[in-house]
């Protein structure tokens, strides 16, 4: 009988695998060429992720979870201020050397879910967590359910162009400028209405 995968074990193999990516691309992926990569043996890979649609989907899961740090710290649930810092914070998580070939390989996963007979989801999972997360906050924040599901969908869009922007461009600081410009966007949009009931 086989002894189950240890964990930790698959932990350690993810991220080495994330960092071998750097460099590589999720479309040339093989089994052999990852094995030769790290330097281990292609059934140790099998053994531990199974095929390769299984390895794909957790070299994604092991993306997003670059933002599990600032997600444990806790997402603000009241005041625009403190939500704008701590989302400039999450943001920023992706603008390093690291971040940007991260980026790029959830985005490729992400385009080749397109067209894929059996979609991981992944992409479109961390999307819909984001577009949740601010219509949830903003529902908290008296924004009617169908009002904020608009008003996420427009930022959590804007944040991933900019994210896209980045992986294309590498510039990070005119992306973080267009990023503060997107905030304060934001947040005059939720003051406008106080603003005119009170006039």
């Amino acid at each position: 009988m086989a002894r189950p995968p240890r964990p930790e074990r698959k932990q350690e193999l993810l991220e080495q695998i994330l960092e071998y990516l750097l460099d590589s691309t999720l479309a040339d992926l093989t089994f052999r060429r990852l094995a030769e990569g790290l330097g281990i043996s292609s059934y140790v890979l099998v053994y531990h992720f199974g095929n390769r649609d299984q390895l794909v989907g957790e070299i994604i899961r092991g993306i997003a979870q670059r933002f599990q740090s600032i997600e444990a710290d806790g997402i603000p649930r009241t005041g625009r201020a403190d939500l704008v810092a701590w989302a400039r914070r999450a943001f920023e998580l992706s603008l390093d050397h690291r971040g940007r070939h991260l980026q790029r390989l959830e985005f490729e996963a992400s385009v080749q879910d397109v067209v894929a007979e059996n979609p991981r989801r992944a992409g479109v999972d961390a999307y819909e967590h984001w577009r949740a997360f601010l219509a949830g906050w903003l529902v908290s924040q008296g924004v009617p359910a169908a009002q904020a599901a608009s008003i996420a969908r427009t930022y959590v869009g804007a944040i991933m162009g900019l994210l896209y922007d980045f992986v294309i461009t590498g510039e990070r600081r005119a992306v973080l400028e267009s990023f503060d410009l997107i905030a304060e966007a934001f947040v005059q949009q939720l003051s406008a209405p106080a603003r005119s009931a009170a006039s």
